[in-house]
């Protein structure tokens, strides 16, 4: 990996220290990240519920909000129907949530991903109408269900699809009642994610009532772990989303949520989005992946120590099971790329099988495009039907491609850098054909040198509690707001200890000027050169607080390292 550093001006870090009043550590950081106006760092710095945009920015809210307020006023139950991921049953359970604290009658269905699939269903609208349901909301999905939507009009079910996926048709569904940023021409920012688009309808219909925002906002956490599941970018509102979900996470209502943080040990720290990313929801998103969506659902809403317990046992089963799969297919996936005639030309990767299982692969083909760093296209196959879930690179907008070859596809959806398609197996080596056709018109982003962006050369023994605050201030991080990374030269690393899948992670001691100092790195075991007193490293890190009994430390987190002989 190529590792870039630009300096700034030591004037300039001066000046803006003083104008922003803030530390020259923090004015770096901040100038490193492109600001140079004052009231841009006030909005960046204090996140604020304050500031979210006005949900009647949407175009339809109005209509929507007046269906859900009908709803209520004739004691009608509202079904809220919620895709099988994090941000989906996220989104489903905050609604529901949300809309009971009001005195608003609503229920949530997941639908299970191995015998029902991707968006809305008829089977899920004849299961809603024997249940008498008038009124179903989606979340984090529907924007492309318009048959079913159709379908559901005639029992006489009217449907309201909230989504932030980008829709198949060049021209909407008229007649549809829809809460979409990607479909909208007035609300400007649009990367919410799906629990992020549930936030705005249930904005809607509390600013309607006159209602207590406060009642609302004791679930923010719960719309957190959707926004950071579904890896969407770290700004504008998504930022103040995140920020009040991290500090509400707290002192969580959500009696699961405490039982889990115990369980992973992060009772004891500040909760990060990375806790988030690489513990929580791959947990809550196993159950789905496996077909029991439903049940990490219900884990939000339970409130029996025993039923939380066993909910919590079974994320832990279906996690490990998870795991193996992963690992299997890993393995499988890799063999048959390197038995490709010259894996050196490889411009993009497209493999299939009938032992992988639909609801991993997305997992595998995010590690494989990070690995090989190409677009991917892993496909399980079963009964004549290929399932596939593809991922990309910057660049190469995965979803347009799929788009130019709908004709070949039984359905296909998505984002620019992650979507699938359903197909017939018969189809395959020719939608391969079209797949490479379109991937060559992109050829000139394929195969570019990964590079990591450093901001500050620092040694680790410079690290201290005003430098951390700073760094914290800057959170909460992620796409489009990534961790400041600072170098430091000479360090060894003493006492690794290998864990997670193929060992690809480690954890250890660094070593500097004599003194040790903890730290984590993950993915990044194959660059440790082992048993060897004369290896140092350069390293690049970032620091982060650990609060253990009491007791706080710095822990370092590794990003890349680079190995030589003294």
């Amino acid at each position: 990996m190529h590792w870039e550093y630009k300096t700034v001006s030591e004037n300039l870090i001066e000046t803006k220290a003083s104008q922003w009043n803030v530390s020259k550590f923090l004015a770096t950081l901040l100038l490193k990240k492109g600001f140079l106006e004052k009231d841009d760092i006030e909005n960046f710095l204090n996140p604020s519920i304050n500031k979210f945009r006005n949900p009647f920015d949407f175009e339809m809210m109005g209509s929507v909000v007046k269906k859900i307020i009908s709803a209520k006023e004739n004691s009608e139950k509202i079904f809220i129907y919620g895709d099988y991921d994090v941000d989906g049953i996220t989104a489903a359970i905050f609604l529901v949530l949300a809309f009971r604290e009001i005195g608003i009658d609503a229920d949530y269905y997941i639908p299970n991903r191995m015998d029902e699939g991707y968006g809305l269903n008829k089977k899920t609208i004849d299961h809603i109408h024997k249940k008498s349901g008038k009124l179903v909301l989606t979340v984090d999905t529907g924007v492309n269900s318009f048959e079913d939507v159709e379908y559901a009009r005639n029992l006489g079910i009217e449907v309201i699809v909230t989504d932030h996926h980008k829709s198949v048709k060049n021209d909407e569904e008229d007649n549809i009642l829809f809460i979409n940023p990607k479909l909208s021409d007035n609300y400007k920012f649009k990367f919410l994610s799906g629990a992020g688009v549930a936030l705005k309808v249930a904005q809607g219909v509390y600013t309607h009532l006159n209602e207590d925002f406060s009642k609302l906002y004791q679930f923010m956490d719960i719309v957190m772990i959707g926004t950071v599941a579904d890896v969407v970018p770290m700004f504008d509102e998504n930022r103040i989303i995140i920020s009040k979900g991290l500090e509400t996470l707290k002192n969580t209502k959500i009696k699961g949520l405490v039982y889990l943080a115990k369980y992973l040990k992060l009772y004891n720290k500040d909760i990060s989005t990375t806790d988030i990313s690489y513990f929580v929801s791959p947990l809550i998103n196993s159950l789905g992946r496996l077909g029991n969506s439903k049940l990490g659902a219900d884990f939000f809403v339970k409130t029996d120590d025993f039923e939380i317990y066993n909910i919590i046992e079974e994320m832990k089963k279906a996690n490990k099971q998870r795991r193996e799969l992963e690992r299997m297919i890993f393995d499988e996936a890799n063999k048959m790329i390197q038995q490709k005639i010259d894996k050196n030309e490889l411009k993009y990767i497209f493999v299939a099988s009938e032992r992988w299982h639909p609801g991993v692969i997305g997992v595998v083909a995010s590690r494989l495009s990070v690995k090989y760093n190409l677009p991917v296209a892993m496909i399980s196959l079963k009964d004549g039907i290929a399932k596939a879930s593809c991922r990309s690179i910057l660049g190469v907008n995965i979803f347009n491609i799929l788009k130019l070859i709908e004709n070949k596809l039984i359905r296909f959806g998505g984002h620019d850098l992650a979507a699938g398609f359903i197909a017939n197996e018969t189809d395959l080596p020719e939608i391969e054909l079209l797949f490479q056709r379109e991937i060559k018109v992109h050829e000139h982003n394929i195969n570019q040198p990964q590079s990591i962006e450093i901001d500050l050369e620092l040694s680790i023994d410079k690290i201290n509690k005003n430098k951390i605050n700073d760094i914290k201030k800057l959170g909460p991080f992620g796409l489009g707001n990534k961790h400041p990374y600072f170098i430091d030269s000479g360090v060894k690393i003493i006492d690794p200890k290998f864990f997670g899948i193929e060992n690809r992670h480690f954890n250890g001691f660094l070593l500097k000027n004599g003194k040790t100092y903890p730290l984590v790195a993950f993915d990044l075991s194959s660059k440790l050169i082992q048993n060897s007193k004369n290896t140092v490293y350069d390293i690049v890190y970032y620091p982060e607080k650990i609060v253990n009994r009491g007791e706080e430390y710095y822990q370092f987190r590794l990003k890349d390292l680079k190995s030589y002989k003294i």
